[in-house]
């Protein structure tokens, strides 16, 4: 199994988490945006990350402003870390993480769902060419 770091990417505050090759997530830390790569780089080379997985603010599964703009974000950053990125529908993990407990920050738990829910799912593919 490939080791993956998921990104639930937030205007002030981004949380991330990661996955191994045993298949569990496990939350990592919050981080101010404006010091994302740095973190990502870090944890990247810490933990021998293969791949990037964003999740998506999709509105009735489709692609709206919020979804775009994460989704140039994430791509200009896979490009700089020179890793894959891709896409989970993030929808409602950040009211899941509240219910779930845990010390690592809510946008780290939520970054979490959106791991497991593309460990479970498998990455969010636009319905359209004109999504894309």
């Amino acid at each position: 199994m490939t080791r993956l770091l998921a990104v639930d990417l937030g205007e002030r505050k981004t949380g991330i988490a990661w996955c191994g090759p045993g298949g569990m997530v496990e939350p990592l830390e919050v981080v101010e945006t404006a010091g994302l790569e740095a973190a990502l780089r870090r944890w990247i080379r810490e933990l021998e990350i293969d791949s990037l997985v964003y999740g998506l603010p999709l509105r009735a599964g489709k692609l709206a402003g919020a979804a775009k703009k994460v989704r140039r974000e994430a791509r200009a950053m896979a490009a700089a870390l020179e890793l894959p990125v891709e896409f989970v529908d993030e929808s409602g993990t950040t009211d899941e993480a509240m219910q779930r407990p845990g010390s690592k920050g809510l946008d780290a738990r939520a970054a979490g769902l959106i791991l497991e829910r593309y460990l479970v799912q498998g990455p969010w593919l636009p319905e359209r060419t004109r999504n894309r």
